[in-house]
């Protein structure tokens, strides 16, 4: 295992371990850790490192998680994926009328992306001051002044966050408990993934934070998440805990294998076009395959061309997890580190070698391609 330690670590060689915020990385076999380590700084300030017990925010990596809890919910007989949007907020405007669960899981609502309607700046410092303190309810609230949606329910897709924020919002409403308490009661406590949390209006304590930097003018500056909604993000979670809850996902801990294929399937348009997301995941990592190349992996055998994956993204909040279905194998790059200058500090652009491109480095080093 040391060639392929000190090929993994050479992946992440640009990051000074001593001065830098940095990466987290667990590369996961049929259930063993075959490789887990941090590099850089969770802080600055102190010089704390990365460990495998660093909290990060996940950003975008919450949403499997919402798509776990309406799973749940729907597996108890709750709810079902086709229910309305309006049964659960009958106040909310009439062309909001033919959304569904399902709709909103697989981003085919025709609802906007939430943040441009709290902030129209692309610099990461003042679209975080913005933001600040951001709720769900809030989010909800002017959802309902908008004009209507961007697009006719189910006839296409658009990847956004709205959709997301409500699904939470009806799990509190089914459930009876919060979003975040829910989570913990039947996701994190059974999984033993002591140290993941729902950031939220409680505000819980996030155990051994990686604050999140960004550089400017050559110095890294600190900018923690400052958020609070809950369902398209919100999840503050470790390697260690994420490795828990990859293993349930093979098997049927928290839902059935019936159920759980659903999270990994791509949904559909109207028109039966497929979107290429499922429950949280997006399900053509490898779009880019042709016909011809897929059956030459037939005919060598292949075992791997079923593949899920998601990013994870906020100006100083970098993540990516894949996962090789059929050969139960997983990788998972978390970082706190943002753009490298202020001309690039903008909303979506990271200025870094990000935690997709080095966690494809990363299967092709470990198994093969």
């Amino acid at each position: 295992m040391g060639r392929i330690d000190s090929r993994v670590d050479a992946v992440f060689t640009d990051i000074d371990a001593l001065r830098e915020p940095g990466a987290a990385v667990a590369v996961i076999d049929h259930g063993e850790i075959l490789y887990s380590r941090g590099y850089g700084l969770a802080d600055l300030e102190i010089g704390r490192p990365i460990t495998t017990d660093t909290s990060f925010y996940l950003a975008s990596l919450s949403k499997q998680f919402t798509g776990m809890a309406i799973m749940l919910l729907a597996e108890q007989g709750k709810l079902t994926f086709d229910d309305r949007l309006l049964s659960y907020f009958p106040q909310f405007p009439a062309w909001g009328a033919d959304i569904t669960l399902r709709h909103m899981l697989y981003h085919t609502s025709g609802l906007p992306q939430y943040t441009q309607l709290f902030s129209s700046s692309e610099k990461v410092s003042q679209f975080s001051r913005d933001v600040t303190g951001l709720t769900n309810n809030a989010v909800l609230a002017r959802t309902m002044d908008l004009a209507g949606l961007e697009f006719p329910a189910g006839t296409q897709y658009a990847y956004g966050g709205i959709g997301y924020i409500l699904l939470a919002m009806i799990v509190r409403i089914v459930s009876g408990q919060s979003f975040a308490e829910f989570l913990k009661a039947k996701v994190f406590d059974p999984l033993g993934m002591k140290h993941t949390v729902v950031y939220d209006e409680s505000r819980p304590i996030r155990h051994k934070l990686a604050h999140g930097y960004w550089k400017e003018h050559d110095r890294f500056e600190r900018l923690d998440y400052p958020m609070l909604t809950a369902g398209d993000g919100g999840l503050f979670s470790t390697l260690d805990d994420l490795f828990l809850w990859d293993q349930a996902l093979n098997t049927e801990r928290l839902v059935s294998k019936a159920m759980l294929a659903r999270a990994f399937t791509s949904g559909a348009t109207n028109d039966g076009t497929q979107v290429g997301y499922g429950f949280g995941w997006i399900t053509n990592v490898f779009p880019y395959l042709s016909d011809a190349e897929r059956k030459q992996l037939d005919a060598l055998g292949s075992t791997d061309l079923r593949h899920v994956a998601h990013g994870g993204s906020w100006p100083t909040y970098y993540n990516y997890i894949i996962r090789l279905l059929d050969s139960q194998r997983t990788i998972i790059v978390l970082s706190n580190r943002g753009p490298i200058a202020p001309a690039k500090a903008r909303i979506g652009h990271t200025g870094f070698d990000g935690p997709r491109g080095r966690a494809h480095r990363i299967a092709e080093i470990v198994f093969g391609g």
